[in-house]
C-alpha cells in the first residue's frame, strides 16, 4: 500500500471517529436538560417545596412586567409558600413569549392567583437520564479508545508490502 493511500485511509478513519464523537457530544448537549420534564398544565396549586413551571396568562403579564419582565411565558422555581391569594416562589429561571431564558438565582417572588394561566409539575426522566448518561460514557469510551488505541490500528494489521530494500 502507497504511503499516501494509507495516509488518506488513516485520515478517513480518524475523520470518521471525530465525527462520532462530536455528534455523542452534540446529543449529549441537546439531552443536557434531560433528567427532568415538564408535565403538562394544571390547575391544581403545587405542593410547598416542589417544583414547577408556572405559566403567566396575559393579567400577569402585566402585574408582573416590573418585577420579571414584561413578556414573560413561564416562571420556573420552587414554591415556597401559599398565602393570601398568591403563590411565593425562589425563581431559578424566566422564560419569554419567544422563548428566550433568563437564568435567576433563587430570587423570591410572589405571584398573584389571577397572574396564573397553570402550573407544570417538574417530573424526573428516567429515560431522559438514561440516554444522557450512555452518551456521555459512550463519548468517554470512544475518544479514550482512540488517543490510547484501545481498538487497535486497522492499517498496522493489515499484512504490508515491508520494506523497502535498496
Amino acid at each position: 500500500m502507497s504511503d499516501a493511500r494509507a495516509l488518506s485511509t488513516r485520515s478517513r478513519s480518524e475523520t470518521i471517529a471525530q465525527r462520532s464523537v462530536s455528534g455523542l457530544c452534540a446529543l449529549a448537549l441537546a439531552l443536557q436538560i434531560g433528567c427532568f420534564s415538564y408535565l403538562p398544565v394544571q390547575s391544581a396549586p403545587p405542593l410547598p417545596a416542589q417544583q414547577v413551571g408556572i405559566v403567566i396568562n396575559d393579567r400577569g403579564r402585566l402585574l408582573l412586567g416590573d418585577r420579571v419582565g414584561a413578556s414573560v411565558d413561564r416562571i420556573d422555581g420552587k414554591v415556597i409558600s401559599r398565602q393570601d391569594g398568591s403563590i411565593v416562589v425562589d425563581v431559578y429561571r424566566v422564560t419569554d413569549l419567544r422563548g428566550n431564558t433568563a437564568t435567576w438565582t433563587g430570587e423570591r417572588v410572589s405571584i398573584p392567583d389571577e397572574a396564573i394561566l397553570g402550573y407544570r409539575a417538574r417530573k424526573f426522566s428516567k429515560l431522559k437520564t438514561l440516554l444522557l448518561v450512555g452518551s456521555i460514557v459512550i463519548a468517554i469510551v470512544a475518544s479514550l479508545g482512540k488517543s490510547l488505541d484501545l481498538f487497535g490500528d486497522e492499517l498496522a494489521e493489515r499484512p504490508g508490502e515491508g520494506p523497502q530494500q535498496s
